[in-house]
């Protein structure tokens, strides 16, 4: 009976909600005890020096975690953005006290697609805010896994409270976070994020070439390759550094969280390359060229094959001279791991992009001279 039960639930739809608990395999976080989590960590860190990144906290124990595997050259000097343009100089003493970043479903016209490409944005703490109108801001590109939908990186990893505990505690400046909709309605609908000789679907061509420019056109980003971040965990860290490599005009940074880098079948077996020529074009591993990007490859201790391509993915990427950093820590394909190593990630882009900026600088005072 138990079981006839969870096989009605498991089909009960995944929008419905039953299958979404399944799938995350947790109830949501309605207490913003991931902002907490992330405040408390961050506040017991260390300053770290410019450019240098450390270990996260481990989910379940307080103690942090340390990394089994941690190789990839830290910043150059000069690469942090300065701090005069952080987050401080924008919001000064009112940072802390604005109220939580705003999240709501969107959708963005694409006729590569033939209908709408659904996302879901988060706004940052003071963007509806008058007194930060002119303030335009960088985005990351949050891409979800398979089988996933877009409200995935905040029902299941809880991004809006990591991303609200970084700009509130004045390590990050602020930035937009768009999460889009890349199963087209399905979340059991797997695209790999990629164009499809088989299906026809072209996923890939639809974020680039329609989702980009409406985000910048529908609300006040920088719009420019170094103020954009693309990321994802598991088939969607694969499809966010396939991507980046494709268009990195478009994007500074690549963040992959349990990602793998070839070409393989869906989740659900099936093959939507069709040839050897379209799997290789759509294999990292086989595409990486010295290109100026910059790329993080957090891996789960657990991954098996998907460990060893993030292994041979880095040791190419500085073979090529592309900046790069893995790190393997203890964990499984799951969402703590991804919730609780996002903070990661997002630090390390933020060492790359350009941040948020006032669009009219107020004049500097004129000093006086006697």
């Amino acid at each position: 009976m138990f079981i006839v039960l969870v096989g009605s639930l498991a089909g009960y739809g995944y929008q419905a909600g039953w299958d979404r608990y399944l799938h995350y395999r947790q109830l949501p976080d309605r207490g913003r005890t991931t902002e907490r989590r992330v405040l408390q960590e961050l506040q017991a860190e260390p300053a770290a020096a410019a450019g240098e990144l450390s270990g996260v906290a481990s989910p379940a124990p307080p103690a942090p975690a340390t990394p089994v595997v941690s190789f990839g050259a830290p910043p150059a000097p000069g690469a942090r953005p300065s701090p005069q343009a952080g987050p401080r100089s924008i919001y000064a003493s009112e940072l802390a006290a604005l109220p939580d970043g705003r999240v709501f479903d969107a959708a963005a016209p694409s006729p590569v697609l033939g209908r709408p490409m659904g996302y879901r944005i988060y706004l940052p703490p003071g963007y509806d805010d008058p007194r930060f109108a002119d303030v335009r801001y960088p985005v990351v590109y949050l891409l979800h896994g398979a089988p996933g939908g877009d409200h995935d990186w905040v029902d299941g990893g809880a991004a809006n409270q990591t991303v609200d505990a970084l700009i509130k505690s004045g390590k990050m400046a602020p930035f937009i976070v768009v999460m889009p909709d890349g199963s087209l309605g399905n979340p059991h609908h797997d695209t790999q994020w990629g164009n499809s000789p088989v299906t026809g679907e072209r996923v890939e061509d639809a974020l680039v070439q329609n989702l980009v420019p409406e985000i910048d056109r529908a609300y006040r980003t920088i719009g420019t390759r170094e103020a954009r971040v693309i990321g994802g965990l598991s088939s969607g860290g694969y499809g966010a550094v396939n991507i980046a490599l494709h268009y990195p005009d478009l994007f500074t940074v690549a963040l992959s969280l349990s990602g793998y880098f070839m070409a393989e079948k869906t989740y659900d077996g099936r093959d939507i390359w069709g040839s050897a020529a379209a799997r290789r074009l759509n294999s990292p591993l086989q595409q990486v060229a010295h290109q100026p990007l910059h790329i993080a490859i957090i891996a789960d201790q657990e991954g098996g094959s998907t460990l060893t391509e993030s292994r041979q993915f880095a040791q190419m990427l500085e073979a090529q001279g592309i900046g790069d950093l893995l790190r393997v820590y203890p964990g499984g394909h799951t969402w703590p791991f991804w919730r609780d190593h996002l903070l990661e990630a997002l630090l390390y882009a933020s060492d790359y992009v350009t941040p948020a900026v006032h669009e009219h600088p107020a004049p500097r005072p004129v000093q006086a001279r006697f």
